[in-house]
């Protein structure tokens, strides 16, 4: 079996204001009828005056276009506050025919260059 590796970035390079969620709307769905796992993989550069870590959010569809209002997945990016800019990568099973990946900015500051990129695997 040969496994094929395709990257779609959801979010790329944000903005994210004082406690608020890059739209799930404007995220890039991935179809992953055909994938075996995912790779979810985000980064982010903090404010000095951080606090908190942002959170990485999955939502799930089964026709690509409704994904509701709560994740189906979500993982909480460390924090340190010695380093302004961190990556952190989750593999996930998509049980879903449809997936879109956000990132939630948990802090009372901004937070820059929001990136998330979910990477399917399937089988060729």
């Amino acid at each position: 079996m040969v496994l094929t590796k395709t990257l779609f970035t959801c979010v790329s390079s944000e903005t994210l204001t004082t406690t608020s969620e890059y739209p799930v709307a404007s995220c890039l769905a991935v179809d992953c009828s055909e994938a075996i796992i995912a790779d979810v993989d985000a980064t982010i550069t903090y404010s000095s005056n951080s606090v908190n870590a942002p959170i990485v959010r999955i939502y799930a569809s089964a026709d690509g276009t409704n994904y509701g209002y709560s994740p189906i997945d979500q993982f909480t990016m460390p924090f340190a506050a010695t380093s302004l800019s961190r990556r952190w990568s989750k593999v996930i099973i998509p049980s879903a025919k449809y997936l879109k990946a956000t990132m939630y900015n948990a802090d009372t500051t901004t937070l820059t260059k929001a990136t998330v990129i979910l990477t399917i695997q399937k089988s060729t």
